[in-house]
């Protein structure tokens, strides 16, 4: 699986396919399993046609672990097998019912376990986030979906 990395302003986001987001709940990694498969994951997924990128990160963040409340950072760009994706921060400030999608449940880490589902990529998302942590100049959103 070959993969490539690039700073937020070098892709044109109009080639963004996928959001994936690195998310701590009570300051715990958390991660998701899908109901059609038996590894863990990060949450994300595809951008609908006409959806903005923070929205689709939105939407999927709920969708897959039913976060209502939370703050999203911006950490960069990836390429695999051809197509773009952003990959986001997310500190959940508050988890509501897990809505009836593809997800069966989600669970907290101190830590990524290994034999995450996509392989290396994750581990080298969570670096980077780990790496950029520290710089001031990340952005950062708060959504709150309780009002929509």
């Amino acid at each position: 699986m070959s993969y490539s990395w690039f700073k937020l302003n070098e892709i044109d986001h109009k080639k963004l396919k996928y959001v994936v987001m690195i998310t701590e709940f009570q300051n715990k990694l958390l991660l998701i399993r899908n109901k059609n498969r038996t590894v863990w994951e990060l949450p994300g997924g595809k951008i609908e046609t006409g959806e903005k990128v923070i929205e689709a990160a939105s939407r999927e963040l709920f969708e897959e672990t039913g976060a209502i409340i939370f703050d999203l950072t911006y950490v960069g760009i990836y390429e695999l097998n051809g197509s773009y994706g952003m990959v986001f921060f997310a500190e959940v400030v508050e988890l509501g019912e897990l809505p009836d999608f593809e997800i069966a449940e989600i669970r907290l880490s101190e830590y990524l376990p290994k034999g995450l589902n996509y392989g290396e990529i994750y581990y080298d998302m969570y670096d980077k986030w780990l790496e950029l942590k520290t710089n001031s100049e990340q952005i950062k959103k708060r959504v709150n979906l309780r009002d929509k």
